[in-house]
């Protein structure tokens, strides 16, 4: 049977790194422990104490942590999104008028720079959807093991416990967003963002190609 923690900064410990190993937020961890995610944060800042039957259900999680933790396996790692260094559409060789209006290009060159700006910014925050959903598509089979009886925990193959935990990995699947049919889904917007932010970085290196010539 899980031995269920009795030290508050064990607790502490396990409660962020259950979530961080999940990616879970407070709020959702907390439904699973059956407190509000309020008392969650104040678990994890060392504020209060988590009842028995709570720290059971966390040391039940804390399990399915990667060694030295628990016996689970590590998370795979998050996809980077770094975009490559970007290139100049045409080089030196470029054809064309000999007399470039180099007041024009500037202009254009800081339009796309606040454009890539706001881009990057949308960037930061759709790559960290992204891996949020990443971790949660993983995460989900992982908990379902919690389903599997053990003769070590008993307790937790209690009808009621079950259909708990059940209900709980429910609330989790369905939180992943279903994209609609005319939007694209979190992939799908990342991917589009990274094209539109790479051709803009093309065609600033490429303006400053232009303007070396204009001077």
């Amino acid at each position: 049977m899980a031995r269920a923690l009795t030290h508050s900064i064990a607790s502490t410990s396990l409660l962020l790194a259950v979530r961080a190993h999940f990616g879970l937020t407070q709020a959702e961890l907390g439904r699973y422990l059956g407190m509000r995610g309020a008392y969650v944060a104040h678990l994890e800042a060392g504020r209060r104490r988590a009842s028995p039957h709570a720290n059971l259900r966390l040391t039940r999680l804390a399990q399915l942590l990667p060694p030295p933790k628990g016996r689970g396996l590590a998370a795979p790692p998050a996809r980077d999104f770094a975009l490559p260094a970007a290139k100049p559409l045409f080089g030196p060789e470029l054809t064309g008028p000999t007399t470039l209006a180099a007041g024009a290009l500037h202009q254009r060159q800081r339009q796309c720079g606040r454009r890539l700006a706001l881009l990057r910014r949308n960037l930061h925050v759709l790559a960290g959807r992204a891996a949020a959903e990443e971790r949660r598509r993983w995460a989900l089979p992982v908990l379902e093991t919690l389903l599997v009886p053990t003769p070590h925990d008993p307790a937790a193959d209690a009808p009621a416990e079950r259909a708990y935990l059940r209900r709980w990995l429910d609330e989790l699947a369905a939180s992943l967003p279903v994209a609609p049919a005319l939007r694209p889904d979190t992939s799908t917007a990342l991917a589009l963002l990274l094209v539109r932010i790479a051709a803009l970085e093309a065609e600033v290196q490429t303006l400053t190609s232009l303007l070396a010539k204009a001077t």
